[in-house]
């Protein structure tokens, strides 16, 4: 008999972001879908927080167009991710690696130029946050994706529903809206 596999539910709230209100609509976005699932208090108050952050950060580094997600997980809201046009993770990736690699409190003095809108996420999502390149939906180019999960009512899933090697290079080359959902071998695409 053959291993049964649970089967999740993967559904994506996409939302396009403007510039010069991103950080405000992304909190709005985030704050109805948080306070729809039954959260309030400070786990929302910290998701918006970060999804401000992100946002703020996109606009300020990234290119346009940006991009706001909601990933739910069997109809749970369990990951967050704010997408720009811009594919250089260099500088994300290295300050997350440090704040990774920190036990303590992080240095401040190492992220006085850059970084800390990703020290608040990092603190925020309590190191549940990632990078990775993805495919902007509404145009199927490639961007970069910056995201954190959000709380869930089943407890902090470890990690993004992505794969920890980030998604597959060949995810969303014929889906453009479903960015990297063939990258999960147990995932349904939708109809």
């Amino acid at each position: 008999m053959a291993p049964s596999t649970r089967l999740h539910d993967y559904r994506v709230l996409v939302k396009t972001l403007r510039p010069g209100s991103a950080a405000h609509r992304a909190r709005a976005v985030v704050r109805q879908v948080l306070q729809d699932a039954g959260f309030d208090g400070e786990e929302l108050s910290d998701a918006e927080s970060a999804v401000a952050e992100l946002a703020a950060n996109a606009e300020e580094h990234g290119w346009q167009p940006f991009e706001l997600r909601v990933v739910f997980v069997d109809g749970e809201p369990s990951w967050c991710e704010v997408i720009d046009a811009d594919r250089d993770l260099d500088g994300i990736l290295a300050i997350l690696d440090r704040l990774n690699a920190c036990s303590e409190e992080p240095d401040l003095g190492l992220l006085a130029e850059r970084g800390r809108g990703l020290l608040l996420v990092h603190a925020l999502s309590k190191g549940r946050c990632r990078a990775y390149v993805t495919r902007i939906c509404a145009t199927g180019a490639p961007g970069k994706a910056v995201g954190f999960a959000l709380p869930t009512k089943t407890g902090p899933r470890p990690s993004s529903p992505v794969p920890d090697d980030g998604p597959s290079p060949k995810a969303g080359a014929h889906l453009p809206t479903q960015p990297w959902a063939p990258a999960f071998p147990d995932h349904h695409l939708p109809s």
